[in-house]
């Protein structure tokens, strides 16, 4: 009687391969001749062994570290922008409005008129655009241009009691809105010159 070995299952096949010493093609060429049927699996498996282990303990180098730093300011960079940078005048509320306020020597209502785009862009003095463009932290121009668009209605920006909503307001001149604002002679003077 001859006693037939039963055919191994691909566990055995597998296992019996991962403990080889040597797992180069003689041995693969081996084991595909021996057990055909288990052929795909026997090539997979050599490839995930002779793949070598990428897992890292010890952390990134200082290359790496930079490399992904440098990419997250690219993608931060890239990422649309708040509300409020799109209009750069709408952060002159608060602490920075009333300190471009005592900087310039005005009433806080001349910096809110501001705000609301109320004053004409081409009547401001460089000398005022540039203490702007320090106060919100944005290019010369930038400011400009934000100052060039049309009032808000200011019925979304502020609030007032009347029998009904308040009227779209004209934009005027940054000299009338210094008289309109109680500003005397000698300082309006001082801020209309354009040195």
């Amino acid at each position: 009687m001859t006693a037939t070995n039963p055919p191994l299952a691909l566990d055995a096949v597998l296992d019996l391969f991962q403990m080889e010493e040597v797992h180069d093609g003689d041995v693969l060429a081996r084991y595909v001749a021996a057990h055909p049927q288990f052929a795909l699996q026997l090539i997979d498996f050599s490839r995930l062994i002779a793949t070598p282990d990428t897992e890292d303990e010890g952390g990134l180098t200082a290359t790496e570290q930079s490399r992904v730093d440098a990419a997250w300011i690219t993608h931060q960079a890239a990422r649309p922008k708040a509300a409020t940078d799109a209009d750069p005048l709408a952060r002159l509320s608060g602490d920075v409005g009333k300190a471009l306020a005592v900087k310039l020597g005005v009433p806080r209502q001349v910096i809110t008129c501001i705000r609301e785009h109320r004053v004409l862009a081409s009547s401001v003095p460089t000398p005022v655009t540039r203490e702007l463009s320090v106060a919100l932290g944005v290019p010369q121009p930038h400011v400009i241009a934000a100052m060039a668009r049309p009032p808000a209605g200011m019925a979304a920006t502020r609030s007032y009691k009347s029998n009904g909503p308040p009227g779209s307001v004209a934009q005027t001149t940054f000299e009338q809105v210094l008289t309109d604002a109680g500003v005397s002679e000698a300082d309006r003077v001082r801020l209309m010159a354009d040195g």
